[in-house]
């Protein structure tokens, strides 16, 4: 029986424009980011002296949650306010996660990853994004591609890679199932499929900070996120994760375009679906 969509609520943009590249990464698409072909390995973690890891990765399957929050923005310095929810269904070997984008006036946007668990995480086999079209990344294994339905040239499949809903709960799992392997300056790169080509995302741990929270205070292991530099998005993220909810984020923040676009998720309340 398949799993039941869930969902991830945020809100942004008018429909008259594109959608601003800090919703763009929290919401999967990393519009700017390069191509990556299978010589690349789909999941790469290198000490803060750059050194990569010799460890075997290890992986461990947050809870069922349900995660509601708080979202304070900004599109093109004008603000708004409005809530987010995310759904994680692990079930058995098979787990879902899905994300639905209410945009006031607009309508709303969604995404899923559906797929299996393995001993190293999650092997994503579809990836929908739907807004006014629905488009998606089919993991085909036994082909050895990932295909996508824009019709753009498909990519090598390769065990470990993620899509970019899973791509937070591959982190998660990481972290929770070893979390001394990942001291401030650790960074992790997971290669991660959009609806139209795959791509590196890389987080920086940064430590353990004290949140104030909707719901509540806790520690959360920050992570961080930044484009190059001479990149025209020239974005900055943050994720945090809190140990106490098995590593699930319980905060994301984006900023591009010198502060005029921002995005900031708060914890408000978890409970299991």
């Amino acid at each position: 029986m398949p799993l039941r969509p869930s969902v991830f609520t945020i809100a942004l943009r008018n429909a008259q424009t594109s959608l601003p590249l800090a919703l763009a990464l929290i919401l999967g698409m990393s519009a700017t980011a390069s191509y990556a072909q299978s010589t690349t390995a789909p999941i790469e973690v290198r000490t803060a002296q750059g050194q990569r890891a010799k460890a075997p990765l290890a992986w461990r399957a947050p809870d069922a949650a349900r995660l509601q929050f708080t979202v304070q923005g900004k599109y093109k310095g004008m603000p708004y306010q409005t809530k987010a929810q995310i759904d994680w269904l692990p079930q058995g070997q098979r787990y879902e996660a899905a994300q639905e984008v209410q945009i006031p006036i607009v309508g709303s946007r969604r995404q899923s990853s559906v797929g299996t668990i393995g001993p190293t995480g999650l092997l994503p086999e579809i990836f929908i994004d739907r807004a006014r079209k629905e488009n998606s990344a089919t993991f085909d294994a036994k082909a050895g591609q990932i295909l996508f339905s824009r019709g753009n040239e498909p990519a090598a499949w390769v065990r470990g890679t993620q899509d970019r809903m899973s791509v937070f709960f591959q982190v998660a799992g990481m972290i929770a199932a070893a979390p001394q392997r990942y001291p401030q300056g650790t960074k992790i790169t997971i290669q991660a499929a959009s609806s139209s080509r795959v791509a590196p995302w890389t987080f920086t741990v940064r430590g353990t900070e004290n949140l104030q929270l909707p719901a509540g205070r806790m520690q959360a292991l920050k992570l961080e996120h930044s484009s190059d530099s001479s990149a025209e998005d020239n974005l900055q993220s943050a994720l945090w994760l809190a140990p106490g909810l098995q590593y699930l984020p319980v905060r994301i923040r984006m900023q591009e375009d010198g502060g005029r676009d921002e995005l900031d998720l708060k914890l408000q309340s978890h409970t299991k679906p």
